[in-house]
């Protein structure tokens, strides 16, 4: 599923296509089931001769702020991308949805599994309620991070990708922090150490931040570019049972945490 990494990435290539300032001229639907609200036919007239003023990430969503004041939200879920291409060019097959802009260039939206959602609404909170901080704002700080893991004890590989926790990890990235932090991914929350906190929340904002760099040039394929086969190389935890891990050779290990595989070094995160 694409992370924060991912969807940033794709915002900032969407930015540089220069979507900001266009206009919605048409939404063509073909997977009507993608639109969470309002209904289908609002959602098309709500959108149609809208202009883009502002292309912005919440967590793992993608905002595109209109100018009446609506927001397009996108959630990409397990498989989707958005493409930017010439409506003269053919599309993609698996191109669920697409919306035609004024400069004749569609946005195209790419899901093999049909798991995109889309929602049309004036209060984005109708959607964003209960997200927890933004690792990658000012406002994050390991005190903000030791307070959300207050007296929770419930695995950390669970807690970092809650996202009322944290907004925008989520299952690969946490296994990347976690590594990094030399922590075991089933220590509570609660029994972290001062120190271990503060080692996870570089980690966080490093490897977030670095991570959205190394997808930036992956982008434009199309896919979640963390799952492509450059952006799996850029990971140190590989993500299969059994590998050597990168740091100290040792047997990588699975174990399911909240019905989520979790890859881990059992040496390094002892």
């Amino acid at each position: 599923m694409p992370e924060l990494p991912d969807v940033e990435a794709m915002r900032r290539h969407l930015v540089g296509c220069g979507l900001q300032g266009r206009t919605f001229t048409g939404a063509i639907i073909l997977w009507p089931r993608a639109i969470k609200t309002p209904p289908l036919e609002d959602f098309v007239l709500g959108i149609t001769d809208r202009r883009i003023e502002e292309l912005d990430r919440r967590a793992k969503f993608l905002l595109f702020r209109l100018d009446d004041g609506q927001s397009l939200i996108v959630h990409l879920r397990m498989t989707g991308s958005l493409l930017v291409e010439p409506a003269f060019e053919p599309r993609h097959p698996m191109t669920r949805n697409y919306f035609t802009l004024d400069d004749g260039r569609e946005l195209r939206f790419v899901d093999p599994r049909k798991l995109g959602m889309l929602w049309l609404v004036e209060d984005q909170g109708q959607v964003l309620k209960g997200l927890g901080p933004e690792p990658l704002e000012p406002s994050f700080t390991p005190q903000v991070l030791m307070e959300q893991l207050k007296g929770r004890k419930v695995p950390i590989k669970a807690l970092l990708c809650d996202q009322a926790v944290v907004a925008g990890i989520g299952n690969i990235y946490a296994d990347e922090i976690l590594f990094a932090s030399a922590i075991d991914p089933l220590t509570h929350g609660a029994d972290l150490a001062h120190s271990q906190v503060e080692r996870m929340y570089r980690a966080i904002v490093v490897i977030l931040a670095q991570a959205i760099e190394n997808l930036a040039p992956i982008v434009p394929r199309g896919g979640p570019p963390t799952e492509s086969p450059e952006g799996l190389s850029t990971l140190k935890v590989p993500r299969k049972e059994s590998q050597p891990c990168s740091q100290c050779g040792a047997p990588i290990q699975r174990v399911p945490v909240r019905g989520r595989s979790t890859y881990f070094c059992s040496k390094c995160q002892g």
